[in-house]
């Protein structure tokens, strides 16, 4: 485990997605994201390595309800008594009460068939506790950017700066995350792209600051993080003009 910005520490051997530790302390100990099932055993090996058990966690906080940063969540909840916390609308999907939005009809062979995985073995369990657009809980403000899925978020950490994207605003290039790179929402794997990107947009547009950015997929960003996803942005709508 590496800390990125104190109290946040990324989660090592980690292939599939992110997970990050927000380390306040005994009692002050989340969880933000849970990887995929399939790498459950390195998660508990890096929590263990640490001296943490799962238990002394204080809760498990989701970015959004897609299997690779959900995974793990039930288990955990079952298994360690974890308290799992996300968005309101995600937390609909997971539990069943909403109808789930379906992938794997844009892009590449590969993206499609990642969707296709999706669709059959999504995440699912009750949550704890639904969370709305401008709560702040463990510290993090909460921001609603929907359309990666219903219910995706930003964590902003206003103390530090650190910025918990989820897969709205990425540090590598979708669909291996193999090479570095600013990018938004990525269409094969969004619900609404379009509606993700106008959200990252506004989110920019109030003027929230940040200097450090944490993604579900890619290496943090740390250090002037605002000013230099902004220019990626800029240079990717010249682009594409």
């Amino acid at each position: 485990m590496k800390r990125v910005v104190a109290p946040f520490h990324r989660i090592g051997r980690m292939l599939v997605s992110n997970v990050y530790l927000l380390d306040g302390g005994p009692g002050d100990r989340w969880l933000i994201d849970s990887g995929h099932w399939s790498e459950r055993w390195q998660l508990l090996a890096e929590l263990r390595a640490t001296g943490l058990r799962p238990g002394e966690l204080t809760g498990l906080l989701l970015t959004h309800r897609h299997s690779d940063h959900a995974g793990n969540a039930a288990y955990l909840q079952r298994e360690h008594g974890l308290r799992v916390l996300c968005h309101r609308a995600d937390a609909a999907v997971l539990d069943g009460s909403a109808p789930r939005g379906r992938l794997g009809v844009r892009g590449s062979a590969l993206e499609r068939a990642l969707g296709a995985f999706e669709n059959a073995f999504p995440a699912r369990l009750r949550v704890d506790q639904a969370l709305e657009h401008g709560d702040v809980v463990a510290g993090l403000e909460v921001h609603l950017l929907a359309g990666h899925t219903e219910g995706s978020v930003f964590f902003r950490h206003e103390p530090t700066g650190c910025l918990l994207t989820g897969d709205t605003l990425l540090t590598a290039r979708p669909p291996l995350t193999i090479l570095g790179a600013v990018t938004p929402a990525h269409d094969a794997f969004s619900l609404d792209t379009p509606g993700a990107h106008a959200a990252l947009d506004a989110f920019h547009a109030a003027g929230w600051r940040y200097e450090h950015v944490l993604a579900g997929h890619g290496s943090p960003m740390v250090g002037d993080a605002r000013a230099r996803v902004m220019a990626a942005l800029d240079r990717q709508r010249v682009s594409r003009r």
